[in-house]
């Protein structure tokens, strides 16, 4: 049986091949992208999800700040207090 890709790889595949090019036209805003399609690039992360919802609707989307990379984010349970 096959294994169903996880929600939005699709979207992350396709903004990771575009990352630099996005990166040298619109560095510190945001994707919004649906699928392998860019829908649009925006000042502000609120901007990108209003105009998903508007364009898109209730269907999964992925808004992507674009930065030249991803910062990892790490947290001991000592830091989360547990």
């Amino acid at each position: 049986m096959p294994v169903a890709a996880p929600v939005l790889q699709r979207e992350l595949d396709f903004f990771e091949q575009q990352r630099l090019e996005l990166f040298a036209r619109a560095p510190g805003k945001y994707a919004l992208v649906k699928g392998s399609e860019l829908v649009g690039i925006f000042d502000t992360e609120l901007e990108a999800i209003r105009a998903g919802y508007q364009n898109i609707g209730n269907e999964a989307f992925l808004v992507k700040h674009i930065v030249e990379a991803d910062l990892p984010l790490t947290f001991t349970s000592f830091n989360l207090g547990i």
